[in-house]
């Protein structure tokens, strides 16, 4: 296995550093701390630089607030400065561990994403099922012989183990500077147990996720080769004609992240699914011919609608419009056509500002 060294004065260049700031402030200069430090950013910059070449650098304490879209969620957000050295050590990183990943595995990587899952989950759909065979007696031509192990890794961001993680790293990273800005990155987060968990929000806890959970797909497809998996962070699955085959892989794999990994499976999110009944995977419930939205995501959606029925004035037009149509690009790639009108016609009765 190739391993990288030298890499720390990479990592410091200027151009380096000059691409990882254009990144960090993509689609993000109205907030007011990107703003201050755009005014003078050559001055900030060489000042973070120098920091991080005399190793002086250190994060600023992590900022949360709670999500509730619509499960409860802890987002901690770094110092816009921060997100530049994320962004710088990434860069370095990427190109190393980038060419080793799956094919399927499809969070945070470019030219991947939850299209390209789900058009994959399609493709592996007709293969489990050899082109939609029906059991006997179907009652509809949903009704297919095959089955989803569908599993979520149990708590996965709160547990991820950093001196695992730090080994799997040090298997192609030789350069002792870059592994202890990657601590030092991991250990400004505090969940409350010391040495585990990696922020939701930062860009590094992506990367670093796909990381770390590329054992296990190595192990899911090389290992026992199962060959229609798919991984979306750390929701995955894996499709099969045989109840009883993916019953044992789902114990398998629970040993693996376990032992391997000091991870576990959602009791309650892992199990081995029906084709017939609908897979839920990426926010939708997919059956062979067809894909639903999932009812929550619709409930949340004529809640906002109804929301903003008696409220008028441009900047809420502007959000309204903006919450309807990302909802609507997001429903378009399911079977909505109806669902989508009606709530169009809804979306057309708030009051015109401008009227």
């Amino acid at each position: 296995m190739k391993t990288y060294t030298r890499l720390w004065s990479r990592l410091c260049s200027w151009e380096n550093l000059v691409l990882a700031y254009e990144r960090a402030k993509r689609g993000k200069t109205n907030r007011p701390s990107v703003r201050t430090f755009v005014k003078r950013w050559p001055l900030e910059l060489a000042l973070l630089r120098h920091q991080l070449k005399t190793k002086t650098y250190r994060p600023v304490p992590l900022r949360r607030f709670v999500l509730r879209d619509p499960k409860t969620r802890v987002i901690s957000v770094s110092a816009f400065r921060d997100r530049i050295v994320h962004h710088a050590l990434v860069n370095i990183l990427q190109p190393i561990f980038e060419p080793r990943f799956i094919n399927d595995s499809y969070a945070s990587r470019k030219g991947r994403g939850t299209l390209p899952a789900l058009r994959r989950f399609d493709a592996f759909k007709r293969r489990a099922t050899r082109n939609g065979r029906t059991r006997s007696g179907a009652r509809n031509a949903n009704d297919v012989i095959g089955y989803a192990l569908k599993c979520d890794v149990k708590q996965y961001f709160d547990t991820v183990d950093h001196e695992t993680l730090l080994a799997i790293l040090r298997e192609r990273v030789k350069d002792e500077d870059v592994l202890a800005l990657a601590k030092t990155i991991l250990e400004n987060h505090d969940n409350g147990t010391p040495g585990k968990g990696m922020p939701l929000g930062n860009w590094t806890s992506q990367f670093f996720a796909n990381v770390y959970l590329d054992k296990l797909d190595w192990f899911v497809k090389h290992g026992l080769k199962a060959r229609h998996y798919i991984r979306y962070v750390d929701d995955f699955l894996i499709l099969d004609e045989s109840r009883e085959r993916l019953g044992k892989l789902k114990t398998t794999i629970d040993g693996f992240l376990k032992e391997r990994l000091l991870l576990e499976l959602h009791p309650e999110k892992s199990a081995v699914i029906p084709l017939r009944t609908g897979v839920t995977f990426l926010g939708y419930r997919i059956f062979y011919h067809h894909k639903l939205v999932r009812e929550r995501s619709v409930r949340k959606m004529k809640r906002k609608l109804e929301a903003s029925t008696d409220v008028e004035g441009d900047e809420s037009q502007m959000r309204a419009a903006a919450s309807w149509n990302g909802w609507s690009a997001y429903a378009k790639r399911a079977n909505t056509y109806r669902l989508r009108e009606r709530l169009e016609d809804r979306f057309k009765e708030r009051p015109d500002s401008s009227a």
